[in-house]
């Protein structure tokens, strides 16, 4: 029983030859391991130079085609006024092409003759302001007038009060001689009656210079009531002077106010009649003709008869863009990187292109274009808009059949160039784009430290 243990133990250590053949049909062959080695070191070999491959970082954003000239963007014409819709331009249809100042449509004013109405306005208001201009003239005149004669009257007055200057001074004058003369027909009399009390003269003698001295009194006295009544007369005349000059003036200032109140008449009429003017020119606007050389994108009026009020959308225009540009819509967390001047690469809606992101220099179908402004504020989203233009290279930008104002784009501005497994590493780690090192005023960016 031991032997044949043993035995058994030897031969199940033996392979059969059954067992040789199925061993050898589920071999690899060598080709295929030699394949295998080589495509396992051609991994090994890519992996390590991933991590020095370049690559450009970008920004993305997307937005559309638009006209570089705000003027030339799509514009939305409104009604001038209210009214009704009385003629349209034959023809006119969404798609029609129009030139500045083809005739398009016009409103007239609910009110039937307005136009008559407001010109007859206008003419009566005209003769009011002449009216008005001819009696401020007028009062102009009355001012001169009164002022000149005013000056006659006060020279008048002047006159009569120097006059009366004059006969005061001389009855003064005359007043001195008179007390001079009384004086000594006092002195005359004192003597003469001291010589009649010591029987010197006689009493009639006396009596005669009494006389003389009484009339001496008398002819003073009457000079001092006419420089009495002369001063009165003075004062009178300084009085009859001071109205005669206030009169005056009055008269002045009375039709200088009206000559005022005729102006201001006329300055009121004059605004009365710029708005009526300016009125009568919105009768003109009533015809709405094209701003642009463009197309009717939108048309909203379509029947004559037709109501509008102030400020309705009557139509759409998209004119002609002499220039197009690209406006991109770009995250805030890429807005600090994107600078004026940076290079973009686009990709237009409809026109075939192939992307290789990080490799555009391999992209087809896409084109250059450097950005000429970055909105300073976001639109409410938190995006901010640039605004593209070509970089005037060789590479033109496809033509007008396939690049209108609406197409919509896809774009990448250029950041800076990264090898692209520190791109990957950073992907991974979530940290953000580096600035540019060639970006003026900005100090070289080191990538961040890869925590330990």
């Amino acid at each position: 029983m031991t032997t044949n243990r043993v035995g058994n133990q030897i031969g199940a250590t033996v392979p059969s030859k059954k067992q040789n053949v199925t061993i050898h049909l589920v071999q690899s062959s060598r080709f295929a391991r030699r394949f295998a080695k080589t495509m396992l070191a051609g991994l090994i070999m890519s992996i390590f130079a991933i991590a020095f491959l370049p690559w450009q970082q970008t920004s993305r954003g997307t937005g559309q085609v638009v006209a570089y000239v705000p003027q030339e963007r799509q514009q939305d014409i409104k009604a001038p006024a209210k009214g009704v819709i009385v003629d349209i331009a034959d023809g006119l249809v969404e798609g029609s092409r129009v030139k500045k100042g083809d005739f398009i449509l016009e409103i007239q004013p609910f009110a039937a003759n307005m136009a008559e109405q407001l010109r007859g306005q206008l003419n009566e208001l005209k003769i009011k302001e002449e009216t008005a201009n001819v009696k401020a003239e007028a009062y102009g005149q009355n001012v001169v007038g009164f002022a000149e004669a005013g000056d006659f009257t006060v020279q008048a007055a002047k006159e009569l009060l120097a006059a009366a200057v004059a006969k005061l001074e001389s009855k003064q004058k005359q007043e001195i001689a008179y007390k001079a003369k009384e004086l000594q027909a006092r002195l005359n009399y004192r003597r003469q009656f001291e010589l009649y009390e010591i029987g010197s003269k006689s009493e009639k003698e006396a009596e005669k210079y009494r006389k003389e001295w009484d009339v001496t009194k008398a002819e003073l006295e009457a000079v001092q009531k006419d420089i009495i009544a002369l001063q009165n007369e003075l004062y009178a005349k300084q009085n009859e002077l001071e109205e005669k000059r206030r009169v005056a003036l009055t008269k002045i200032d009375y039709a200088r106010a009206l000559q005022q109140d005729a102006l201001g008449s006329a300055a009121t009429i004059r605004k009365e009649i710029r708005e009526l003017e300016t009125k009568i020119n919105e009768m003109k606007r009533f015809k709405v003709t094209a701003p642009r050389d463009g197309t009717i994108f939108r048309l909203n009026v379509n029947e004559l008869g037709d109501t509008v009020k102030e400020g309705d959308s009557l139509m759409t225009v998209v004119p002609n863009a002499s220039r197009k540009a690209v406006e991109l819509w770009i995250y805030g967390n890429d807005m600090p990187l994107v600078q004026v001047g940076q290079e973009v690469r686009l990709q237009f809606e409809g026109w075939p292109a192939v992307q290789f992101a990080g490799w555009p220099s391999v992209a087809i179908g896409t084109f250059s274009g450097r950005v000429i402004t970055v909105d300073a504020t976001d639109n409410g989203k938190g995006e901010f808009r640039i605004l593209i233009v070509p970089t005037g290279s060789s590479q033109e930008w496809p033509s007008d059949r396939y690049l209108r104002q609406g197409v919509r784009v896809n774009g990448w501005v250029m950041l800076r160039r990264v090898s692209l497994g520190y791109e990957i590493w950073r992907q991974l780690n979530g940290f953000p784009v580096i600035v540019s090192d060639e970006e003026p005023g900005k100090q070289k960016s080191k990538p961040p430290k890869v925590p330990k």
